[in-house]
């Protein structure tokens, strides 16, 4: 399910969907997945073993990315945060407590913020999607 050894895919930039209903179907197998791993509130496609640009946070109702791209963000505080890729690790991390997003399967700029966690999500998985654009910083390993 998870990558296991080889995490080497997390940190190389994901290529886009060129059908967003790819990137649908995709986004659906990624919601299983994270449904069955029940400890996690988002994961990327790269994540599991998929070369695309997809993800999913799934806070208070599923939500499903493709091809998402910070056009905005202000705010700032600090999070302890895991992830499903390095199960039991958790690190501080300063994020933006707001952004704005957009994906090619939403018509219109998504708004996230700190207050509903779901932002702090989005920034995890965006890190696996878009590895070398920083979207927080690392403050200390717990």
């Amino acid at each position: 399910m998870f990558l296991d050894d080889d995490k080497s895919m997390l940190y190389k930039e994901c290529d886009k969907c060129t059908q967003v209903s790819e990137g649908i179907v995709i986004g659906e197998r990624l919601l299983e997945i994270l449904r069955e791993a029940s400890d996690g509130v988002g994961l990327a496609a790269n994540q599991v073993g998929i070369n695309k640009s997809v993800c999913v946070v799934y806070v208070d109702k599923p939500i499903v990315l493709v091809n998402p791209e910070i056009v905005g963000k202000f705010g700032k505080s600090f999070f302890q945060e895991g992830c499903l890729s390095f199960p039991g690790d958790y690190i501080m991390t300063e994020r933006w407590t707001n952004i704005i997003v957009k994906a090619s399967n939403h018509a219109n700029p998504l708004i996230f913020s700190f207050e509903d966690n779901v932002c702090v999500s989005l920034f995890t998985t965006f890190n696996h999607i878009i590895p070398f654009k920083s979207f927080g910083k690392i403050i200390f390993f717990m």
